[in-house]
């Protein structure tokens, strides 16, 4: 009996502190509050941040005092809300109670996958195929239905962190109705980056969903409630590509606007890739032609998701000038060939360009003397020289014959009537200006 009594003794001292969950059965998704109690005069709880490998969303206490014969008695508790993915067990935690050291109860949560028989919100991740080469292009699904009976107000999708993935969003559907659920969905294509095995977590939806409750003063009100879905997770196989780092089916073309071209001219080529696959992953392209003047753009890349894949079109554009005649070279791909299952490359054709020769005069040829390129230069002086003066002379001489020339009048009937034709040209020379003056002179002495 006593050896009973001591186990009794030390179990409850043991269990002095104690701990228990407010659900122990739940739906993924759903929160738990982790509780830890104790009762005494100077209680310590432990830092959790974790419960279960599962983070710990937030924390709360109540306590309660009581004075008994004037003692003093403290029960508090230390409350950890969480949110399991998966059905966990829960070791016993450490609680001091007035400087001794005391363990709580273990714990089990069992977490149930969430369908429509037991949630009215429900999310699913789906990916057709686990085991894929590094840069394909994977389609991800991720389905959210809804009980149509809910007031939703709101939703937040969070997709996954993908790491090692680079990610593209596909293409945008339409909520549908079908038997009683709203189905939304949401389409990805990621693409790994490099090889191994990779387990991709859980993405979620918080949906706020609008409930009438009462107040203080017993009066009906709307309220909006957050609820967290989660989806299952995903595991992929990623096998290494060797030899490139693009996987699809990919076209490449080269074209330049005109194959004939004047000295210096410029020539437009445009280097255009099309068809399926990581164009993100193509780099720009250089060209490399010796003797010639290249100008290249930054390359543009256009992608557009179907329901199995990423088309695209990847687009770089050259300016080349040259004065003499050239070859573009040709230009490859290398990607692993989606259909094929092979490393395929593939390459433009070569294209020539003819540039026109520009005609120039003759020049003086070099072996000729010095002494009689000085003589040519000297007779060329000379000619100038010799027009320069003509022209003064002729000039001069234009002058002189305009100055001395003598002004021939018409024939008029009489004095009057010549006098009258040069009064309209005073002032015009010097010579008809005598002229009228001697006509003055002349008619007016005769009338006096």
């Amino acid at each position: 009996m006593r050896f009973i009594g001591s186990l009794i003794i030390l179990i409850s001292s043991l269990f002095s502190a104690e701990a228990y969950l407010t659900k122990s059965s739940v739906v993924m998704g759903e929160r738990v509050v982790l509780v830890l109690s104790a009762e005494g005069r100077d209680i310590k709880f432990p830092e959790i941040s974790s419960v279960g490998g599962f983070k710990v969303t937030s924390t709360g206490m109540q306590q309660n005092v009581e004075y008994v014969n004037g003692v003093v008695k403290k029960r508090v508790e230390k409350h950890y809300a969480f949110v399991p993915l998966k059905s966990i067990d829960i070791a016993p935690f450490e609680v001091e109670v007035d400087g001794k050291k005391q363990l709580t109860n273990a714990l089990h949560v069992e977490v149930k996958k969430a369908d429509m028989t037991n949630s009215p919100f429900t999310l699913e991740m789906k990916i057709k195929k686990r085991e894929v080469m590094q840069f394909e292009a994977i389609p991800i699904e991720f389905i959210f239905r809804r009980d149509e009976n809910y007031e939703v107000r709101d939703l937040r999708f969070t997709p996954p962190k993908f790491e090692n993935f680079w990610v593209k969003e596909g293409k945008k559907n339409k909520p549908e109705l079908v038997n009683g659920f709203v189905v939304h969905k949401m389409n990805f294509f990621i693409f790994p980056q490099k090889g191994g095995d990779f387990e991709i977590n859980p993405a979620r939806v918080d949906v706020g969903v609008m409930s009438k409750s009462r107040d203080i003063f017993n009066m009906l009100t709307n309220q909006l409630n957050w609820k967290t879905i989660f989806s299952n997770t995903q595991s992929l196989h990623v096998e290494k590509l060797e030899g490139t780092n693009l996987y699809g089916d990919f076209y490449i073309s080269l074209s330049v606007d005109k194959k004939n071209i004047e000295q210096n001219e410029g020539v437009n080529a445009t280097l255009k890739i099309t068809g399926s696959g990581n164009f993100d992953d193509i780099e720009s392209y250089r060209l490399n032609i010796k003797g010639v003047n290249i100008y290249s753009d930054k390359p543009q890349v256009k992608s557009q998701a179907t329901l199995a894949n990423m088309k695209g079109e990847f687009v770089q554009k050259f300016s080349i000038s040259s004065n003499k005649d050239f070859i573009i070279p040709p230009l490859s791909i290398t990607y692993y060939d989606a259909k094929e299952k092979k490393l395929v490359t593939k390459k433009t054709a070569p294209i020539e360009l003819h540039v026109k020769s520009i005609v120039l005069e003759k020049p003086i040829q070099t072996s000729s003397s010095k002494k009689e390129i000085v003589v040519k230069e000297k007779n060329s002086y000379l000619y100038l020289g010799m027009a320069f003066v003509l022209g003064i002379l002729v000039t001069m001489f234009v002058l002189f014959v305009l100055k001395r020339r003598e002004y021939k009048l018409p024939k008029f009937k009489n004095d009057r009537e010549r006098l009258k034709s040069l009064l309209k040209r005073r002032g015009e020379s010097e010579e008809v200006d005598n002229k009228i003056s001697k006509l003055e002179k002349r008619l007016y002495q005769k009338s006096l």
